[in-house]
């Protein structure tokens, strides 16, 4: 709460002068002006806590941070519109802070912080005509959505149903990423590749699974069980710290129809030397009956690689890519292993580029298996090769990644610095709110 001050004295006085001026007049219309004043200084009292400064103490903890974005958890709610200035108290460096929503600021720090040390913010509100103008934009297109970083493509995402032509009309895919763009504009997936027209992009989908008694697909279109699809946008919100994309999913049997209700939550933030996103999925049981996810190879979230690490694309293939795993395990051999996080990189037009994928600890079986495919470039974080589990009726499974999109080969160094930000954030403390 609040504490009482000059203004609410003079808010009080205020009351009190009303209340005076007003005596002679009938007690209903005494009331009814009392009314009205008490809800003015409530609402007075409420636009001042969302304009007092409040103060945000980061604690670095064991690692060393560095442009480290920073999610800070209120404890009471402020304007979801709201944006703040985020000043180091010693420094005088400052950052802006973007509400979220009501409950959730974020922040990239604007210092660099040692192991073990402490910056104290003051945060402020910040005027809309002080606002920096948002680096990552979206473009609404017919057939989905551009995110772009300073006018560089990072990613589409495909609303509407994609099919090259000459290829089966059951490989039709909407809901997924293609093409991934490195900083320095390679493409880093593929989408219907020579070989396994089947996958795309950034996908999600489960392989082996048992509904009703019966085998359901929803990764190999072809076996004709079943698919994946975009449903709807719900949200889409361009900022100067965070641009958010929501999106619907369905996994659909083709036989029994949809069976689970996925939401992607993908938060983009504005760094332009490398990129930088999470994909946070809620997948829901919408049925009455449970899903079974048979133990299997692959099945999961996957990324398809480069057309130019395809060696099955003799147009397109200069050279194969790289795998490296948190283990420091390389390539096929990383085949079912475990990984906290695993980076795929190789040369396009003789250019380095790659993109890293970190895993969370909220993550069920985490760190999670990995799917390696031992010729193609796709792999997949992929729970159910360590066995089955099951998704009950009105029950949800959430996972949640973070993608780092670079222009060279991958510094372990670096992974690990990422890494620590992810799983292991900043210690973060609220006073004066």
């Amino acid at each position: 709460m609040p504490q009482f001050n000059l203004s609410h004295g003079y808010a009080v006085a205020f009351l009190m002068e009303v209340f005076c001026t007003f005596m002679p007049y009938p007690p209903m219309r005494m009331k009814g002006i009392l009314i009205v004043c008490i809800v003015s200084l409530m609402i007075s009292q409420s636009l001042l806590a969302q304009t007092t400064p409040f103060t945000i103490e980061v604690q670095a903890g064991k690692y060393a941070r560095y442009q480290t974005p920073v999610q800070v958890n209120l404890p009471k709610p402020l304007p979801a519109g709201n944006l703040y200035s985020i000043k180091n108290t010693k420094t005088g460096k400052a950052a802006t802070g973007q509400m979220l929503d009501s409950v959730t600021l974020v922040f990239i720090l604007p210092d660099s912080m040692e192991p073990g040390t402490r910056n104290t913010y003051t945060a402020s509100r910040l005027a809309l005509n002080k606002a920096p103008k948002d680096a990552v934009t979206i473009v609404q297109q017919k057939s989905g959505i551009q995110v772009n970083v300073k006018n560089k493509p990072l990613f589409f995402y495909h609303t509407e149903e994609a099919l090259p032509a000459g290829d089966s009309a059951y490989y039709r895919r909407s809901g997924f990423i293609h093409p991934l763009y490195s900083p320095g504009g390679q493409i880093l997936t593929d989408g219907f590749p020579v070989g396994h027209t089947h996958q795309h992009g950034i996908m999600n989908a489960w392989t082996k699974t048992t509904f009703r008694k019966e085998f359901v697909d929803f990764w190999n279109q072809q076996s004709k069980k079943g698919t994946v699809e975009h449903i709807e946008v719900t949200k889409l919100k361009e900022g100067p710290v965070v641009t958010e994309l929501r999106v619907k999913l369905r996994h659909r049997s083709l036989l029994h129809g949809e069976v689970l209700r996925e939401m992607w939550v993908i938060r983009v933030y504005p760094f332009q030397d490398y990129y930088l996103f999470d994909l946070i999925s809620e997948e829901r049981n919408v049925t009455t009956d449970t899903l079974i996810l048979e133990k299997y190879h692959y099945g999961g979230l996957a990324l398809r690689g480069s057309s130019h690490w395809n060696d099955q694309d003799k147009k397109n293939y200069q050279n194969p890519w790289n795998i490296l795993t948190s283990e420091g395990i390389r390539d096929s051999l990383a085949n079912h292993t475990h990984a906290r996080w695993v980076d795929a990189s190789g040369l396009i037009n003789g250019q380095a580029a790659g993109v890293t994928v970190f895993d969370h600890p909220v993550n069920f079986r985490y760190p999670q298996p990995i799917r390696v495919h031992p010729t193609m470039p796709y792999w997949v974080y992929s729970p159910v090769v360590d066995g089955a589990f099951t998704i009950n009726p009105g029950t949800w499974y959430r996972s949640q990644y973070r993608y780092y999109v670079h222009q060279q080969m991958p510094d372990t160094s670096t992974l690990t610095r990422f890494e620590k930000d992810w799983v292991v954030p900043p210690d973060v403390t609220i006073k004066g709110l």
